[in-house]
């Protein structure tokens, strides 16, 4: 018996799954037994509810497997900072304690969150995570994978191959060039929290109503959305010209699409 226990954790909707012998048995999310939306913490009642369903125990696992790589993203980070300040230093203030002390000691907190484990650790890179999540639960022997996200260790989006139980990601944009964060940029903007109230802004956008003939088009309304966008998507860091082919994307939606989120956003 193969049995692989995947862990999310310390970013948002800590979650685990557990696989045996190719199978998914049980997944859950810490925020069904944790009360807490989004709860972010290392997932010790979600794995504790996975290992009870499947009558396992932690020294019975063969492998854990962790979302993402923590240190390739603690990487990005510190490069981002650095190359932008002082500016973002508050950010950078609040956000390196908690590296220094949890993030980056993934095992440790495993180990812990684990008693009996001793086997090994894998970190898978998160966009390989989102699509095995796709591919390996879905019908097909073989398929190709497209993953949009924020951000994982670096890349945005990614386009890969799945065949039997092999997959590759083949091509990769990397951040800040990143439309699911142009797409928190409006949730923020709106007033919804990231990483939160994204999916209320989706719900919204079906609601919306056709103000073309009311306001129309200028270009105010752009250069609004666009200081909106560099204000929470990229603070005040100058834009490149592929930042700027992604923000053409969304003057282009403001110009043909007056029903979407952001075209409201444009006339608030």
């Amino acid at each position: 018996m193969s049995a692989i226990l995947g862990i999310s954790a310390f970013y948002h909707d800590s979650a685990a799954a557990l696989v045996v012998d190719g199978e998914v048995v049980c997944a859950a999310q810490e925020e069904r037994f944790s009360r807490r939306k989004h709860d972010p913490a290392f997932p010790k009642q979600a794995i504790a509810f996975c290992l009870q369903f499947a009558g396992l125990t932690a020294d019975q696992l063969d492998y854990v497997g962790f979302y993402e790589k923590p240190v390739i993203r603690f990487e990005r980070l510190i490069e981002t900072y650095l190359a932008f300040a002082p500016m973002g230093y508050l950010s950078f203030r609040k956000a390196l304690p908690l590296w220094l002390k949890q993030k980056l000691h993934v095992p440790r907190e495993i180990r812990r969150g684990l008693p009996g484990f001793k086997k090994r650790i894998v970190f898978l890179d998160h966009h390989q995570s989102h699509a095995a999540s796709a591919f390996y639960p879905s019908p097909f022997d073989e398929a190709a994978i497209l993953t949009m996200d924020g951000v994982g260790e670096w890349s945005t989006s990614c386009i890969g191959h799945g065949h039997n139980n092999k997959l590759k990601l083949q091509q990769e944009i990397r951040f800040p060039h990143s439309l699911g964060l142009l797409y928190s940029a409006f949730t923020s903007n709106l007033g919804f929290r990231v990483n939160s109230g994204e999916y209320k802004l989706m719900g919204l956008a079906s609601f919306a109503r056709d103000h073309s003939k009311v306001f129309g088009y200028n270009r105010r309304q752009v250069t609004r959305a666009e200081h909106w966008v560099r204000r929470c998507l990229f603070g005040i860091i100058c834009l490149t010209n592929r930042e700027r082919q992604i923000l053409t994307i969304a003057k282009a939606v403001l110009c043909s699409a007056p029903s979407s989120p952001m075209n409201r956003l444009a006339i608030r």
